[in-house]
C-alpha cells in the first residue's frame, strides 16, 4: 500500500510541476543568452564560475544505448535502494551479455549472444532498470542544482564530474523541487559523464516528503567500468 501511495503521490506531484518546469526552461534560455553575451564581452561583467558551470545534460538513454549496442567491453551495474529495491550487474561486450537482475519479486540470470537476436534482446531488456530514475534526473539536469566540478579519470574513462544538490536551486527551481519532493525533500549526489551525457558513475540520494508525513528515502548507484585497458 505504501508503494502505491508513493507512486500516486509522485505522479500527481510531477504532473502539477510541468508548468513550473516549462517556466524554468524559459528562464534558462534567457540566462544562457546573458551568459554568452558576458563571455563575448558584451555583458556587464565577468560570469561567476559557479553560474557558468551550472547544468549538465545527463542522458540515461545513452547508457541504455551502450547496453543495447555496445562498441567495447565493460562491466555495468545499477542499484536502487528503497522499499522496492533493484540490482543489476552485467559483463558486456559487442558479442555477449552475461548478467543478472534482482528485485523483491525475482532474481533472473541474463545471457545474450549477438548472433541470436532473441537472446540478445531478452538480455539487454532485462538491464533497463535505470529508466526508473528518469524522473529524478529530469528534475535536476540542466539546472542550478547540477554544477561542474572539473575533469577526472574514472572507471577507465575521461569524464566530467558534476555535483548535484537541490539546495542551491534558484527560487523558481526551489518551487519545483518542493512540488515534486515535498517540503524538506531533496536530491543530492555526484555524477561523472562522458560525451553525450553518458554517466559512467552516478551516486544519488533522493528524499521524498509525502503529504501524510511519511518520508521515502531512495539511493541510486550506476557505473560503467571499461575493460581491457
Amino acid at each position: 500500500m505504501k508503494n502505491c501511495t508513493l507512486r500516486n503521490w509522485i505522479s500527481t506531484r510531477f504532473s502539477t510541476a510541468i508548468v513550473t518546469f516549462l517556466v524554468i526552461l524559459a528562464v534558462g534560455c534567457t540566462s544562457t543568452k546573458k551568459t554568452k553575451q558576458t563571455e563575448s564581452g558584451t555583458g556587464n561583467g565577468p560570469v561567476k564560475a559557479s553560474a557558468a558551470d551550472a547544468g549538465s545534460d545527463i542522458d540515461l538513454n545513452c547508457v541504455m544505448d551502450h547496453i543495447q549496442n555496445p562498441t567495447e567491453a565493460f562491466h555495468y551495474s545499477y542499484s536502487k535502494q528503497s522499499s522496492n529495491p533493484v540490482e543489476e550487474q552485467a559483463d558486456i561486450t559487442p558479442q555477449i551479455i552475461d548478467g543478472m537482475f534482482k528485485n523483491n519479486s525475482a532474481t533472473r540470470t541474463l545471457h545474450g549472444d549477438r548472433s541470436d537476436p532473441e537472446s540478445w534482446h531478452t538480455a539487454w531488456a532485462g538491464l533497463m532498470g535505470i529508466g526508473g530514475m528518469s524522473s529524478a534526473i529530469a528534475l535536476v539536469k540542466n539546472s542550478s542544482a547540477t554544477v561542474k566540478e572539473g575533469h577526472e579519470k574514472i572507471n577507465g574513462y575521461d569524464a566530467v564530474k558534476y555535483s548535484i544538490d537541490t539546495a542551491r536551486g534558484t527560487p523558481i527551481e526551489q518551487g519545483l523541487y518542493r512540488s515534486v519532493l515535498g517540503s524538506g525533500g531533496f536530491e543530492k549526489g555526484t555524477v561523472w559523464t562522458i560525451p553525450h551525457g553518458c554517466p559512467v558513475k552516478l551516486v544519488l540520494d533522493s528524499e521524498l516528503h509525502l503529504n501524510n508525513g511519511n518520508i521515502e528515502k531512495l539511493h541510486y548507484e550506476e557505473a560503467m567500468v571499461r575493460k581491457g585497458l
